[in-house]
């Protein structure tokens, strides 16, 4: 029986919507989370989801310098 929420390389590429190279790399440089079995990279969709939501955090915090964010907060 497969779980649904272990990924591919191919799988996570076509969700994040990038190449799978793209992945590759991204797990060489131990930026995604990710765990092998055998010669095998594969991937939680809910740790995946969690690192989408993380670095969209990230970005929207350092794209406005946060004085966005703590504007609104004001208002």
């Amino acid at each position: 029986m497969q779980n649904p929420n272990i990924m591919t390389i191919k799988q996570v590429a076509e969700y994040l919507k990038i190449s799978p190279r793209t992945v590759y790399k991204l797990v060489k440089e131990g930026a995604i989370p990710s765990f092998k079995i055998m010669n095998m990279w594969r991937f939680e969709q809910s740790k995946i989801d969690q690192w989408i939501q993380e670095k969209s955090e990230i970005n929207n915090f350092k794209g406005n310098g946060g004085k966005e964010h703590a504007k609104s907060a004001n208002n």
